[in-house]
């Protein structure tokens, strides 16, 4: 309880990176404005709450845990969306970003439901989320292999 900041400079961070990455690998310029305003925009929101309740920082802030992951998922749609047309760069890497987070937010957000439930039922979510993590690493392995190991084979 006592590190529940963390998780939200994680959460931050991660819309950060990940908003960053899928701007620079995005053609278009409108999509590329729409990640750009929508991350200024988002870090504008979880600003002013952080002034109206600051002990929001230090909870468990699903509300930041949510708009930064669906965010996240809706840059990843759009790459998704662009490689219907053109080559697929970063496609399993995309498939492992919308997959994790759309199923750790709906464990995040049924996590707070939990708590009344016995202690078995929470670690099941927990460890639940876990193995989540790791299939998504395994995403990200796959294309690193994928994309980069490949190439220098070659």
């Amino acid at each position: 309880m006592k590190n529940l900041f963390a998780i939200n400079i994680f959460f931050i961070g991660q819309m950060i990176l990940l908003g960053l990455f899928f701007r620079s690998i995005l053609k278009n310029k409108e999509q590329k404005n729409f990640v750009s305003w929508s991350l200024i925009s988002a870090l504008l929101v979880l600003g002013i709450q952080l002034c109206i309740d600051a002990t929001q920082f230090l909870k468990f802030n699903l509300f930041a845990i949510t708009i930064t992951s669906l965010l996240i998922v809706v840059y990843a749609l759009l790459h998704f969306y662009n490689m219907l047309t053109s080559n697929k760069e970063y496609y399993y890497l995309t498939i492992g970003v919308i997959f994790y987070l759309l199923t750790s937010t709906i464990l995040f957000l049924v996590g707070n439901l939990t708590i009344g439930l016995s202690n078995e039922f929470k670690l099941m979510s927990w460890t639940l989320n876990a193995f989540l993590i790791l299939v998504y690493y395994l995403f990200i392995l796959f294309e690193w292999k994928v994309s980069f190991s490949l190439k220098r084979e070659n």
